[in-house]
């Protein structure tokens, strides 16, 4: 076997069904596997085993999604595996765009917005894929740029990734169970700082459903930001700082706003223009929509950093003064 597919799914029966549709459709020479883990919800189960008769389908009580991936793991038979969220759906032509030759320990892609999609939909994809909205890991969702050979976990993304599954077996890393999300930066940066050979091709990409409204945007970019400071808290390291910034432009705009002759205005005004240049000159295009988004996310980011610093802090300070290095060894080992 020389893959398996692993896709945790919970209570998203119409994104699942399509999402193994698509990898029936994929080509490849390559003999796999798909193993799908019903977190907490198996209503769907009986009637996705009937139409997918060859996947292997696995039911968990409720637990978090890194428990769940660590179970998909446990089952799988190939010598590579590859996470796929059950919102995402693969091109037929993905498999072969799969360079296992390479000397590489993890490989990702980006994420696309799926062609059929709303237009906040696809305004939230493009603002997914600017730097100036997401910063250095503006690379999860664009398909611009070359091939990595050495990355980080800033350039991948967890409902895209491939691992080679002795990293679990033999060298004994794991999810680690007690997060609920952004669990594979955690695991990307035990990795890193094991010298393992992390890749990012950016023409490797899947399309995955982009919130369909704010409140659900809003609501997952702040639990990415409180899971951010989690991240933080659980393996300190000093190049972790620039995920804060976003608190330093909460903190400027607020200041601006009861302050509205400061000079700090001016720098506000030539982001929002930066902003609209950038989508001109990359899409041809503009609307208020997307300098709305990059505040939008920026904000609810930074409101996801409060939180986290304020249910996490005790762990930060205690890992911190244990290890003054701000590098923690692997736990996973």
């Amino acid at each position: 076997m020389k893959f398996s597919i692993i896709i945790v799914t919970y209570n998203r029966h119409k994104e699942l069904f399509n999402c193994l549709e698509s990898i029936t459709r994929t080509l490849t020479p390559h003999p796999y596997e798909v193993i799908v883990i019903f977190n907490g919800d198996r209503t769907y189960m009986e009637k996705c085993s009937q139409t997918f008769k060859k996947f292997s389908l696995h039911f968990i009580h409720k637990t978090t999604p890194s428990a769940a991936r660590n179970l998909g793991i446990s089952k799988a038979r190939g010598e590579y595996v590859f996470f796929l969220d059950d919102d995402c759906t693969l091109p037929e032509t993905y498999f072969s765009l799969v360079d296992f030759t390479q000397n590489w320990d993890v490989l990702g892609g980006p994420d696309q917005t799926p062609q059929v999609s709303s237009t906040l939909q696809s305004t939230i994809g493009r603002a997914l894929s600017s730097p100036l909205c997401m910063g250095p890991t503006y690379k999860r969702h664009t398909i611009r740029g070359g091939y990595l050979s050495s990355t980080s976990e800033k350039s991948l993304i967890l409902c895209n990734l491939w691992f080679k599954k002795s990293l679990f077996t033999e060298e004994r890393f794991q999810f680690n169970p007690e997060l609920f999300r952004n669990e594979e930066n955690y695991l990307l940066k035990e990795l890193k700082n094991s010298e393992k050979v992390l890749h990012h091709s950016p023409h490797l990409f899947v399309y995955h459903q982009r919130k369909n409204n704010l409140e659900s945007l809003g609501s997952a970019i702040i639990k990415s930001g409180e899971c951010r400071i989690q991240n933080i808290a659980l393996l300190p390291q000093k190049k972790e700082a620039f995920y804060l910034l976003p608190l330093l432009w909460l903190g400027l705009l607020c200041w601006m706003t009861f302050h509205p002759q400061s000079i700090l205005t001016n720098a506000f005004i030539v982001y929002t223009a930066l902003v609209a240049l950038y989508y001109v000159v990359t899409y041809k295009a503009f609307s208020f929509r997307y300098i709305f988004l990059h505040y939008f996310i920026l904000g609810t980011y930074s409101i996801g950093l409060i939180k986290g610093i304020w249910k996490f802090y005790p762990m930060f300070y205690s890992n911190l003064r244990e290890n003054k290095s701000l590098i923690k060894e692997s736990s996973s080992k």
